[in-house]
């Protein structure tokens, strides 16, 4: 393997087991170290998605105006000096509802700015001894990228889990260090020239620009517009109807915590299968088969299987998952020149995940006044709709990738 593709694993992973432990330490820090009810967990937890959400464009176009490598690599330092803030507070005994708020806003702003300039180094990685990546590399970069992703924060979540045994202070050290390790591996990456020459524009040009182009390229455009749908349709049921599901089969948080577990394990298993045999030459065609494969799947579920059964078909939902995500990005990186690249992975990151939250909005009014099992229906029988559409459009299903290697 590569060193620069060493270092960039190194970084990313880096990042994704700290993202591991904050998703389960946030909000256990509020419901047990300050004792928060329901109402405010909730608005602790929308203090690091809507800032994110907010900024997220403008991080897209700051990594295309600067280095993308300095910009991560900054942000992972912004990250660390959160959670050791934090740490001190802690020790201080003075942990409070608006401390954790700004804890959140900050952790939000951080994570808008790298998330794009981290995956802008996607490139830089699949490179060897400074030629030119090919297609084929690019991909395989993108599933090693993915499998850093998932793998990270498995590790993350799992060492959550040791909270009782190793105390919060022990976790905040460990996302301190990981971060700035991060940091370290992810500014080695920088080069010579990277940042752009048009610095003489406004941000809010440059994001117009970049929404420009997505908009002009078909496929980009399609893209975009069906990661929309995944995050307002599946994204937002998987958030809001599978702890609905888990609680109706009687088995408490110990059951969730095993469907979570399957979906996770279905994503590590797509992702090393795509690394072994690849992503294909028609990756456009394997997304609307991941889109058929999920309205089958919601189908499925919403039949009311058994308990083994729904964990069954989570480890499946998590693979359909994983491979639509990991064929999706690297069309990205394919299609995006260069020069717009950071601002065109904003828009799509922001297009799945904005919907997300108005997904799960409709998906929370919907199981409140049908049923969970009625609200997967109609998410399967939507899914359905949305292979039909983008089926016959074909922009997306005409992408063809070379065989070419470097």
């Amino acid at each position: 393997m590569p060193l620069r593709l060493q270092k960039f694993l190194l970084g990313y992973s880096g990042t994704s087991l700290a993202t591991g432990l904050q998703v389960i330490l946030l909000p256990w820090i509020a419901l047990t170290v300050v004792d928060l009810p329901a109402l405010q967990l909730g608005w602790v937890q929308a203090s690091v998605l809507l800032p994110n959400l907010v900024l997220l464009l403008f991080g897209g176009a700051l990594a295309d105006r600067r280095d993308p490598a300095a910009v991560a690599a900054l942000a992972c330092i912004g990250l660390a000096l959160c959670h050791g803030a934090l740490l001190g507070i802690y020790n201080l005994f003075l942990i409070s509802l608006p401390i954790l708020l700004l804890y959140g806003i900050c952790l939000g702003i951080c994570s808008a700015f790298l998330q794009p300039a981290r995956d802008n180094l996607v490139q830089r990685g699949a490179r060897n001894r400074g030629v030119q990546a090919s297609e084929r590399r690019v991909q395989k970069t993108v599933t090693w990228m993915m499998l850093a992703q998932y793998g990270g924060q498995a590790v993350g979540m799992l060492l959550a889990s040791r909270f009782e045994y190793w105390g919060l202070q022990a976790l905040l050290g460990v996302q301190v260090g990981v971060l700035l390790l991060a940091a370290a591996a992810l500014v080695s990456l920088r080069e010579q020239g990277a940042g752009r020459a048009a610095t003489e524009k406004l941000p809010h040009t440059l994001i117009l620009d970049g929404l420009s182009q997505a908009w002009r390229h078909p496929v980009l455009r399609e893209l975009t517009a069906l990661m929309a749908f995944n995050g307002l349709v599946h994204i937002g049921v998987f958030l809001v109807v599978l702890p609905l599901l888990a609680e109706g089969y009687g088995r408490g948080a110990g059951y969730y915590a095993t469907l979570q577990l399957a979906f996770v394990a279905g994503t590590v298993i797509a992702t090393v299968t795509m690394l072994r045999r690849g992503q294909g030459a028609e990756p456009g065609r394997g997304i609307l088969m991941c889109l058929l494969y999920s309205a089958a799947l919601l189908v499925a579920i919403s039949l009311g299987p058994t308990e083994l059964g729904l964990i069954v078909l989570c480890l499946c939902w998590g693979a359909v998952a994983a491979a639509s995500a990991g064929l999706g990005r690297g069309i990205v990186q394919l299609l995006a020149p260069a020069e717009y690249r950071s601002r065109i992975i904003s828009i799509y990151q922001f297009a799945l995940f904005g919907s997300a939250a108005l997904g799960a909005l409709a998906a929370g009014v919907l199981s409140e006044y049908a049923a969970p099992l009625t609200t997967l229906l109609w998410a399967g029988i939507l899914s359905l709709v949305a292979f039909a559409l983008v089926a016959f459009s074909g922009a997306l299903r005409r992408v063809k990738i070379s065989d070419s290697e470097v």
